[in-house]
């Protein structure tokens, strides 16, 4: 610990120790060169001895020297003094909350009010979207009510990033050969589980900790910790964590939800991203009453954005769009503790009630005029895979599909013999499909006249592999052998954003989660040698991981119906499952000779299956009670005269399309022993047909050719 008026590099001048933490203390000194008082980091002896922790030291002094944010003090100067290392920063005169908490507490003056603290929340989300949306992004890993200091200027500032840690690298643990330690604490009521245990941190794992950070200040009270909550739930006995209005009635629902999610234990049920954060908390003040216009300014965004042609590996997915200048919030008085307040909160419970009543009532008066209304009603408990009742899907009979036959060719690709169609996609509610060729071009049909809904999409400048949906049909992603992903918006045809895969490497495959979650993309060499990488973007989050454990000549990827599993199939004959719950962590369901070229699961995600170059095409049923879930299925699909290009599941669950370079179009039924084949076609061209498609409701079949066009069968 460092004496008053200690003189470090000739120019500062220490003035009294402030507080300590992490690995270090931090004093309050005198600038004698410019004449303004600075906070000064200093790292303890036993830390600043190790060379690596020295590098790491300098590193974070580098990156945190050029955040800009009104909401963040400025890092001015690092260096080496004595065996220590020491970060001057801005001194922040005020107080942190935690003190004024325990002030209002000793005062009996309750937990801050809504409208106090939602625009301090709102600041830190800004400052935590631009460190997250940075091109090296940076995670704090210790928010708390201790490290957000309310200024005498009216500022809000988020502090200590002693914790600190950059995407490219560990600012706080550094590796010593194939073990790992770390030299930083953390604050366990405010520590997501991931945290805890020492399995990484990402961006949410900064929405929890302000999250709880949010429900002590609002409540009085600290959250139950992570890692109690989650020994709770292990072992069925529920969530001890109380939603935040229980304890403070004040609190509205709507607000308590938003906080409650960003607490979730497991990363990937919180609010994704500081973005969303920010636009769930303005909807939650919408609710509140506005009586004070114009008194309260939400944070302006600083997020670093991409160009549409940025050339950054982490992809700039769209996030939901900001309110419009008329939407802009207004806050409400303070409510804590007043009658008012719960005034209203009865007021709107006794609303809903009568509104409950008189539609109870209404209904049993239909029931009883119109009686055969319901006849077909209550009996029956949904399936646990049933189709969701709004996308309104028919399903096919497998028997229908058996006259298959060709309705039109669609030929607005270039017409060049010599290139592909290479992958095609419906949107889930079926009102378009995508295609891509090798002529670089993407098209966007309108599946009720069948022409393009756009002139052809023209940004990718080499042939385009691969187009994929996202969850909500709003966008299309595409991949590419110009080494990029695009992002195109599916209602104007424009583009939206764009990523360069890093090492020049082609885009051969890629696919939203149908829970809309995640977006992976494999990319290696040309499709012929398949890609070495596949990588994985958390689409509201804005991460990516790369799965690198024994990826090799990846051809094939496919999301399970559920979200939780991704299987890639590669040249070198392995079948692996990546899976959600074991942090993505693959293992092999099959390793043979020959190269495996296309998957699809079932809509019910109870079958897999996997073309090969062998003619044949191997099915999995998944059964989750067992200890080995996946079992192969005996006797491959067989009966092909050639490679398989492309296979894909109908909606009804059981009937499998396959496509193979001798342009045969093969049916078949996989519920049988073994599976039958029900009809095969062939494309009167002759033509290899080399990516396969079905509507969502099963009705129609799209095949893409060597020739360039696009079949629709039906």
């Amino acid at each position: 610990m460092l004496a008053p008026n200690t003189r470090l590099k000739d120019r500062y001048r220490i003035l009294h120790k402030i507080g300590g933490g992490g690995f270090g203390n931090v004093y309050e000194a005198i600038d004698e060169v410019f004449g303004c008082s600075v906070a000064i980091k200093e790292t303890r002896e036993e830390v600043a001895g190790l060379d690596k922790l020295q590098k790491a030291f300098e590193r974070e002094g580098k990156l945190l020297r050029n955040l800009k944010h009104d909401a963040l003090p400025r890092v001015t100067d690092y260096f080496f003094h004595d065996k220590a290392q020491f970060l001057v920063m801005d001194f922040i005169k005020g107080q942190d909350l935690a003190t004024l908490l325990k002030r209002r507490s000793q005062a009996h003056q309750g937990p801050f009010s809504c409208e106090e603290l939602l625009p301090w929340a709102d600041k830190i989300l800004s400052a935590l979207e631009y460190l997250h949306s940075r091109s090296e992004p940076i995670i704090h890993r210790d928010i708390k009510p201790a490290n957000i200091k309310l200024a005498d200027d009216g500022g809000v500032y988020l502090l200590d990033f002693g914790l600190a840690k950059g995407a490219t690298g560990q600012m706080s643990t550094m590796l010593e050969g194939q073990s790992s330690f770390s030299v930083a604490a953390f604050t366990h009521e405010y520590a997501p589980l991931e945290q805890l245990q020492n399995t990484g941190t990402e961006p949410t794992s900064d929405i929890y900790a302000l999250g709880a950070t949010i429900y002590h200040l609002l409540t009085g009270q600290p959250p139950v910790s992570a890692s109690r909550r989650d020994e709770a739930m292990q072992r069925g006995q529920g969530d001890p964590l109380r939603p935040a209005h229980e304890l403070n009635p004040a609190i509205p629902p709507a607000l308590s939800q938003v906080i409650t999610q960003a607490l979730a234990v497991r990363w990937w049920d919180r609010i994704s991203s500081a973005k969303e954060m920010r636009s769930a908390l303005e909807h939650a003040w919408k609710e509140m009453d506005p009586v004070k216009p114009g008194s309260m300014t939400l944070a302006t965004s600083q997020s670093t954005q991409l160009d549409a042609e940025g050339s950054a590996s982490t992809l700039p997915l769209p996030q939901r769009a900001k309110l419009a200048p008329s939407d802009k919030i207004e806050p409400a008085v303070s409510v804590t503790g007043t009658p008012r307040s719960v005034r209203r909160l009865r007021r709107s419970w006794l609303i809903a009630g009568l509104t409950l009543v008189v539609f109870i009532g209404f209904a049993a008066v239909i029931r009883l005029v119109f009686p055969h209304w319901f006849a077909r009603a209550g009996s029956t408990k949904p399936d646990a895979h049933a189709q969701r009742p709004t996308e309104r899907v028919m399903l096919t009979d497998v028997s229908s599909l058996t006259n298959l036959s060709l309705k039109k060719v669609l030929s607005d690709h270039t017409q060049d013999p010599k290139k592909h169609v290479w992958s095609l996609a419906f949107s889930r509610d079926g009102s378009l499909a995508a295609s891509a060729s090798e002529d670089g071009t993407i098209i966007l049909w309108d599946t009720k006249t069948w022409r393009p809904k756009f002139p052809p999409l023209t940004g990718h400048t080499r042939e385009v592999y691969s187009v994929a949906f996202s969850s909500d049909d709003r966008i299309l992603a595409s991949g590419s052998r110009d080494t990029s992903i695009k992002l195109w918006d599916t209602q104007t045809g424009q583009l939206i954003s764009s990523a360069l895969i890093q090492g020049a490497k082609p885009v051969l495959r890629v696919a939203f989660s149908p829970d809309g979650n995640f977006l992976a993309s494999c990319s290696g060499k040309v499709p012929e040698d398949g890609g070495d990488e596949i990588r994985l973007w958390n689409v509201r989050g804005g991460w990516k991981l790369i799965l690198e454990s024994q990826v090799t000549n990846v051809y094939a990827i496919e999301f399970s119906p559920d979200s939780e599993m991704l299987a890639s199939a590669g040249l070198d004959g392995q079948l692996l499952l990546w899976e959600l719950m074991n942090n993505w962590q693959s293992r092999v369901l099959v390793r043979g000779d020959s190269k495996l070229t296309t998957l699809a699961f079932s809509p019910d995600g109870k079958y897999l299956a996997c073309g090969s170059s062998d003619t044949t095409i191997k099915l999995w049923l998944y059964q989750p009670q067992t200890k080995v879930k996946w079992r192969e299925l005996e006797g491959p699909i067989g009966a092909h005269n050639s490679y398989i290009t492309s296979i894909a599941f109908s909606r009804d669950n059981k009937t499998l399309v396959s496509a193979t370079i001798d342009a045969r179009i093969s049916l078949w039924d996989v519920t049988t022993k073994p599976p039958t084949l029900l009809h095969v076609t062939q494309s009167e061209s002759q033509a290899s047909q080399w990516s396969v498609a079905f509507s969502p409701d099963g009705q129609t079949l799209l095949t893409g050719g060597e020739d360039n066009m696009v079949r629709v069968w039906q």
